[in-house]
């Protein structure tokens, strides 16, 4: 071997290399590759190998040998027989690609395939290959993949193909291959004896050429496999082949996919070649065929002998197709699975399948469901069932079968003995999704429960169902549930079941079964001793019903449940129940749910259980026997801690039994009886259950009638009680006596920490159970005392306990009866009180004295961060309430404080006392404690019923304070007078911002004040006069704020009745504030005088983006004046003028304004009255203008010849977007003008031409235009 790669190599030095492959006779290989032999240098080279005879490698890889050189080279092969290797890759000749196959074809005596997939091969290299084929005599494969040989070289190829006598595999997936190349391998086809597999993937062949290839096919007789997927082949082109494909034998595998033709068509063709098949399925579900293409399908499916499985699915084919499907199918007679659901089948279509189905020797599964053969269909398949041998599967359902077709369904299924699966659920018979279960049971060995559910069972078909039953060996477990079974049906089911011994469980909930039915039942239970449950809800057996079923179970022995929920039992049956359950010791499960059983019934079912211990779980829910339902929960081990009987009615002798049912139970905890009618000898059983159940921590008995006598009673459980923490009798009628009773039995109890008698006959109850709570629980922090009837005299108790206790946080008295003397011994108890800080003392009958006595016994300590006084008698506690209050870190709605620490002081800095009615009398008070007062900047004092004289109080403060910022004094009757005394002290106050003065009946003559408190004033930014008066004091309050917050962005006052007057003062404002980003006056009386003072505003502002002036009456002129201001205003973008009078005149106006660089981009000009001529105007304007988007011209006597100038702006480029012509008088004629301008614009997004005279018919058009 010699290696002189990358040497750097040219055509001198290939004369040397000459000179050595001549006279050395022992070199084999030999590797020039990278290096820079040219064609000279290839000619010395091949020279020099016509007479080498022992070289068998040359690799000439990455030269510059060119197509004079290459083909020197593959010249030099026609004499060279020893080369077997050699390699031009990489040289820029047309042969560098091919000629290391060529060598191998012409020397290599193994070789018996080449491989030239993407290798770049065009038409020459093609050539070259198909010269190196001639007289071939080894190579039987041939793979010239992802080249670009194209129809010239593929012609080349084929010429020597149709004399090959060795090739049998050629492959030219993705050569760019034409209807011209398809025509040159029909040619070779028709004369070809030896190629059995021809690939012609991914190229671009046509129907054109798929004819010609088609053609071709009937004269060849050898080729077993043609692939044309993934090429142009249409419709047309895979008819040729499905028309030739049936008589040619010699092809079993072809492939059509990717192609544009129609799927069905595609499997058509393909399925036409199966006759040489054994196994073949064909799947064509999903709307692949169709009416139109089914013919094809058929004419395929002819030759498809041996076709195994057929899928047709969701076709549409209806009867027609079917019809054409089944004659296809006749010699098909290894078809095992036909699929035709969802194909629209009727009765019809059903006639031509079944007599080809009794020509399927080996048909196994039918699928027909969602289809609409009704019962004359039903008939059919019934008929074919009869005799049929093979079916063991067919569906039916969704097929609008009826009772009919059921019936014949039925006898046919008698004699049929093969049918394992039937699906027939959802037609219109109940009894078909019997059927199903049929079968089931027929087929099914190891079925152990049946289960039909929600089915009516009739007559004609329970005789099949039950001796079906009777036949079976293997069901344990029959539900039969909802099937409308009435007495006589179900005694078919009994005789059926008399000698079954393996069902041990039957359920017929939700029938019709009466107590004639539960007698029959009985009768049965008698002789069948191995039954275990039995359920029959929701029937109708009544008392009279359960006296037989007692009867049959008194001496039953294996039976564990038994459920009769919902059949009407009343007391009586209740009665008979309760004598079986004395003598039955088998019964486990007892459920009596949703029944009529009274308390009585409900005690005799209580008494029955003293004595029986195998009876675990009794059910008495939704019956009038509440606290039996408890006391079985109870039994049942259902309830864990707690046992909840609030509001059931509940009397004193049913305690008796809640009593005896906890005698054994260790669980409860906390027994809730609240809102019955629970006495004393309620109570009395009550003690019982305290005395016995020692884990019993709390009891509630909140809204009952227990008196003294009954708290007695629990006073006497109580006494050495050590388990009670929480006992609440609120709401009772104890009394003085009761409640002694209870504090002598608890003198000592320790265990008790919350005990509540709130409510009671007696205030003097809440005292003395909140004084034992409070010596007690030295944790508790609140205590609840609210509407306890409490009064001064049984403070005096509270107060001995509350003096030393310093644990309370929160104390509760109000809607009571405490007076000035109880609010006394209360302050003395409270003050050197260190923790409570919320009192709560509304609503009782506190006149000024106590109001007075508060505040000297806590104004040096101000303990108290609530401290509620609203609702008393003197309108001075709402005032000593805020002096008292020490303020939080927080916001609150009662009162509202900011704490600053300054030393050991609190600072007020924000006061809230909105609905505190504090009147004239207390705004004063209130005044003369702000007079001095140099912190509080916010006073809020909304809903007050602060009147003049209040006013003139405040307006005083207001003349010399220098702290407050905001006032509120909102939903107050200020009036007239009190405006004059605030806006006075006003035009001297530098130091408030925020003032409202809202709802407060200021009215008209307010005005001068107004004005003058607006041009004096330079500190107010926020003034609110809403809901007072004329327009003055909105807009004067609206000027405030422009005139003297520069930060104000938007300005709202539609609706605010400014006219003209108003509008001077607010332009007055604007003209000092250029911050106003928005300003929306609609709806306000503004004239074209208005209009001229606000075209001067506009003028001059150089922020302005939306400005809506709707609803007014500016007129031609207005719009004049407007329209004057936007030719020097460039920041408008969006303008109201709706509804304003505006006619053809001040659009003309606005017209030229819009030819100016203008920047708006939203203009309404809606309900005015623009008109044809207008609409002219206006036209011509947005001719020169592309920044408009948004154009509303509804409501404006637009007709068409109006709309024939916007149609013709809409030809030409604009920047419109949304257009409206709502309400206008728009005819068809406009219409199709406008249909016209659309088809040409490609900006406009909505229009709206809703309400004009287009109709219907033009309407459509013009939809149809503008798609």
């Amino acid at each position: 071997m010699l290696d002189l790669q990358s040497n750097n190599i040219g055509n001198t030095g290939s004369q040397y290399i000459s000179h050595l492959l001549e006279n050395n006779k022992t070199l084999e290989c030999l590797s020039l590759a990278c290096n820079v032999i040219g064609d000279n240098g290839a000619a010395l080279i091949a020279a020099a190998l016509d007479v080498n005879k022992t070289l068998t490698t040359l690799d000439l890889q990455q030269n510059q040998i060119a197509e004079q050189g290459g083909k020197i080279l593959l010249n030099t092969l026609k004499t060279n027989q020893t080369l077997i290797k050699f390699n031009l890759i990489g040289n820029p000749c047309s042969q560098a690609n091919i000629l290391d196959e060529i060598t191998l074809i012409k020397n290599d005596k193994m070789v018996t395939s080449i491989k030239l997939e993407s290798r770049r091969i065009e038409e020459k290299g093609a050539q070259y290959i198909a010269e190196a084929l001639i007289n071939n005599e080894r190579i039987t494969s041939v793979n010239l993949d992802h080249n670009k040989i194209k129809d010239q070289g593929l012609k080349c190829l084929m010429n020597v193909l149709k004399i090959d006598k060795k090739i049998l595999i050629l492959s030219l997936d993705d050569n760019g291959i034409i209807d011209e190349g398809a025509e040159y391998i029909a040619d070779m086809l028709k004369s070809n004896n030896t190629l059995r597999i021809l690939n012609l993937r991914s190229n671009q062949i046509t129907n054109e050429g798929a004819q010609s290839i088609a053609n071709a096919l009937t004269y060849n007789t050898v080729l077993k496999e043609l692939n044309l997927s993934h090429n142009k082949i249409r419709k047309k082109g895979l008819e040729y082949f499905i028309d030739v494909l049936g008589h040619h034998t010699s092809i079993v595998d072809i492939d059509f996919s990717g192609n544009p033709a129609p799927r069905c068509l595609i499997v058509s063709a393909t399925t036409a070649v199966l006759q040489e098949r054994t196994v073949r399925d064909v799947m064509l579900k999903s709307k692949c065929v169709g009416m139109r293409k089914v013919r094809y399908l058929a004419k395929a499916l002819v030759l498809a002998k041996s076709l195994t499985v057929l899928d047709l699915d969701d076709n549409k084919l209806g009867d027609d197709g079917v019809q054409c499907i089944a004659q296809a199918l006749t010699n098909s007679k290894m078809l095992t699975v036909l699929k035709l659901q969802r194909n629209l089948i009727s009765f019809v279509g059903i006639q031509y399948l079944v007599p080809i189905l009794h020509n399927m020797p080996v048909i196994k599964k039918l699928y027909l469901s969602n289809n609409q053969i009704g019962d004359e269909g039903a008939k059919i398949i019934a008929s074919f069932l009869q005799s049929n041998t093979t079916l063991t599967m067919i569906t039916l359902d969704q097929n609008e079968i009826g009772s009919d077709g059921e019936h014949f369904l039925i006898d046919a299924f008698i004699n049929n003995t093969t049918l394992k699966t039937l699906d027939i659920a959802g037609n219109k018979s109940n009894g078909c999704t019997i059927l199903e279960c049929l079968v089931h049971l027929r087929f099914n060995t190891g079925m152990t429960r049946l289960t039909i559910l929600g089915r009516k069972i009739e007559e004609k078909i329970v005789h099949q169902l039950a001796n079906a039953l009777s036949k079976n060996t293997c069901i344990t477990s029959l539900d039969l549930i909802g099937n409308q079974i009435n007495d006589q049906i179900l005694q078919y089911f009994i005789n059926a079941l008399r000698n079954h011994k393996i069902i041990t469980s039957l359920s017929f909930n939700n029938n019709q079964i009466s107590y004639q039915g539960a007698q029959c039942l009985a009768d049965f239970l008698k002789t069948r001793q191995e039954m275990a449950s039995l359920s029959l809800d929701n029937n109708q057996i009544t008392d009279q019903g359960v006296h037989y079923l007692v009867d049959a179970l008194k001496t039953h022995q294996e039976m564990t449940s038994l459920s009769l929920d919902n059949n009407q039992i009343t007391d009586q049956g209740a009665e008979y129940l309760s004598e079986m359950i004395k003598n039955n010791r088998t019964l486990k499960i007892l459920s009596l749910r949703s029944n009529k059983i009274r308390r009585r019934g409900g005690q005799l079912i209580a008494d029955s259980l003293i004595d029986n211990t195998t009876l675990t779980k009794l059910y008495l829910d939704n019956n009038e026997c509440t606290v039996i339902q408890t006391m079985c929960a109870i039994r049942n081990d259902d309830i864990f801690n707690l046992i909840d009987l609030q509001r059931k009615h509940i009397e004193d002798t049913d305690l008796q039994y809640l009593s005896h049912s906890l005698k054994y139970n260790r669980r409860v905890t906390t027994i809730i009886l609240n809102g019955n009618n629970i006495g004393n000898t309620g109570a009395q059983y009550l003690a019982d259950i305290l005395r016995n159940h020692t884990n019993i921590t709390e009891l509630s008995l909140e809204s009952n009638n227990i008196g003294d006598e009954g708290a007695k009673y629990l006073a006497d459980a109580l006494q050495n009680n050590t388990s009670v923490i929480k006992l609440n009798l609120s709401c009772n009628k104890i009394g003085a006596a009761g409640a002694i009773s209870l504090t002598e039995a608890l003198l000592n109890n320790t265990t008790t920490l919350e005990i509540d008698l709130r409510r009671n006959v007696s205030g003097y109850a809440a005292v003395l159970g909140a004084s034992i709570q409070l010596r007690n629980n030295k944790t508790l922090t609140t205590l609840n005392l609210n509407n306890s009837k409490i009064d001064s005299q049984d403070i005096q108790l509270l107060v001995t306990v509350l003096i030393n206790n310093q644990t309370l946080t929160t104390l509760n008295l109000s809607r009571n009866m405490v007076d000035d003397e109880g609010v006394e011994s209360l302050c003395d108890a409270l003050r050197n009180n260190t923790t409570l800080i919320t009192l709560n003392l509304e609503r009782n009958k506190i006149g000024s004295k106590g109001a007075y006595y508060l505040y000297n016994t806590f104004q040096n300590r101000k303990m108290f961060r609530t401290l509620s006084l609203c609702g008393n008698e003197s309108n001075l506690c709402a005032l000593i309430e805020m002096l008292l209050t020490v303020p939080e870190d927080r916001v609150r709605a009662e009162l509202n404080f900011t704490r600053k620490c300054i030393g050991n002081e609190a600072t007020l800095l924000t006061l809230n006392l909105q609905s505190n009615k504090i009147g004239d009398e207390g705004a004063m008070h209130l005044a003369n404690g702000l007079r001095n007062n140099t912190t509080l900047q916010e006073l809020g004092l909304r809903e007050n019923d602060v009147g003049p004289l209040g006013a003139q109080y405040l307006a005083d403060v207001l003349g010399e304070n220098t702290t407050l910022v905001t006032l509120i004094l909102r939903d107050n009757i200020i009036s007239d007078a009190g405006l004059e005394h605030i806006a006075n002290a006003l035009n001297t106050n530098k130091t408030l911002n925020v003032l409202d003065l809202s709802r407060n009946k200021i009215k008209a003559p307010s005005r001068r004040h107004l004005i003058n408190m607006f041009q004096c004033n330079q500190s107010l930014i926020n003034v609110d006069l809403t809901g007072n008066g004329q327009g003055d004091c909105a807009v004067i309050g609206a000027a405030v704020e422009i005139r003297n917050n520069q930060n104000l962005t938007t300005v709202n006052l539609r609706c605010s009745r400014l006219g003209d007057e108003g509008t001077k003062i607010l332009c007055q404002a604007l003209q000092v504030n250029h911050s106003i980003i928005t300003l929306d006056l609609q709806s306000n009386d503004i004239s074209e005088n208005g209009a001229e003072l606000l075209a001067k505003v506009l003028y001059d502002n150089e922020k302005l983006t939306t400005f809506l002036l709707g609803n007014n009456k500016i007129g031609d002129n207005g719009a004049k004046c407007l329209a004057d201001a936007f030719h020097s205003n460039t920041v408008l973008s969006i303008l109201d003028l709706s509804a304003n009078n505006i006619g053809s005149i001040g659009i003309g106006h606005l017209s030229l304004a819009l030819c100016n660089d203008t920047r708006l981009i939203k203009l309404d000009l809606s309900s005015n009255e623009v008109g044809n001529e207008g609409v002219q105007l206006l036209a011509n304007g947005l001719n020169k203008n592309m920044r408009l988007k948004d154009l509303d011209l509804g409501i404006n006597n637009i007709g068409d010849e109006g709309v024939e100038y916007l149609a013709n702006l809409l030809k030409h480029e604009t920047g419109l977007e949304k257009l409206d012509l709502r309400s206008n008088q728009i005819t068809d004629r406009g219409a199709e003008c406008l249909a016209t301008g659309l088809s040409q614009n490609r900006t406009l997004k909505r229009i709206s031409l809703w309400q004009n005279e287009i109709t219907a018919n033009a309407r459509r058009k013009l939809f149809g235009w503008i798609i």
